[in-house]
């Protein structure tokens, strides 16, 4: 079954955040499932995570992912603590991913510290029955076909798998085709962004780039793939010279788009 996700990025931005917008919006739009961006300590708070699952009982948004800030690959004992809290919060939230991404590509760790931290991190994801999504991000340890094939041979668990970003991957000039051809079965979330320009990072409106996000979740429904889709509104965007503010019809255009398909799977 595909379920159409929205990520808290969309509404709230980078900065930190009490959610209110992302509560007030999704709803109103027709969203059901949210993937909460905890990039700040306050996000990660247990205060916080107990207003968060009370808020998702009281609006009917039900928590699909955490996406957490840095990547997999800094300090061992560190990383591991990381990802051990945001596991724990995960369930506590009553979802079962867990969104990263790897570090910085000139990072002097590069992959090898990203899998010797995997590797210590799979017995945990195992037990406690979480996901770990490994999204790709241009200029980014994991950006290339040829970075998840190292890392998915290092780790054979169904646990560890990838966050296909279109977005990203079309900044990277990645053929997402091969890749889902290669990586069917370790694929275990989608972020929706719209980019313009193969090669070249230029993340815009939905609608307004040339990401074929259609033509992505097509294939991937035709391979079977079974899990949620989280539209991703980048507030980098404004970089680009587009300094409107999003408002609701923004995120309302996406939410029109893709969630035929979970009428589709379902």
């Amino acid at each position: 079954m595909i379920r159409l996700a929205c990520s808290t990025l969309s509404i709230e931005g980078f900065g930190e955040t009490n959610f209110d917008k992302t509560f007030s919006l999704l709803p109103k739009i027709g969203f059901r499932y949210v993937e909460f961006n905890l990039w700040h300590p306050s996000s990660l708070s247990p205060p916080m995570l107990r207003s968060l699952k009370q808020r998702c009982s009281e609006t009917g948004l039900i928590p699909s992912s955490i996406h957490l800030n840095g990547g997999i690959g800094g300090e061992l004992i560190k990383d591991f603590s990381h990802k051990i809290w945001a596991m724990e919060s995960t369930r506590f939230l009553g979802a079962e991913r867990i969104v990263t991404s790897g570090l910085n590509r000139n990072s002097p760790e590069g992959l090898a510290q990203g899998i010797k931290s995997l590797k210590a991190l799979v017995p945990a994801a195992e037990d406690m029955n979480v996901l770990i999504c490994l999204e790709n991000h241009k200029d980014n340890t994991l950006e290339y076909i040829e970075d998840y094939r190292m890392v998915l041979d290092a780790i054979d668990s169904k646990h560890v798998g990838i966050c296909i970003d279109t977005g990203h991957f079309d900044a990277s000039a990645v053929d997402m085709d091969a890749l889902i051809d290669e990586f069917s079965s370790r694929i275990n979330h989608i972020h929706l962004k719209d980019n313009k320009g193969k090669g070249e990072k230029c993340f815009v409106r939905f609608g307004e780039g040339d990401t074929d996000n259609h033509s992505v979740i097509r294939k991937l429904i035709s391979i079977g793939y079974s899990g949620y889709m989280s539209v991703e509104l980048s507030p980098e965007i404004g970089e680009g010279g587009d300094k409107r503010p999003f408002t609701i019809e923004d995120i309302a255009l996406p939410y029109k788009q893709f969630s035929v398909y979970e009428e589709e799977r379902e």
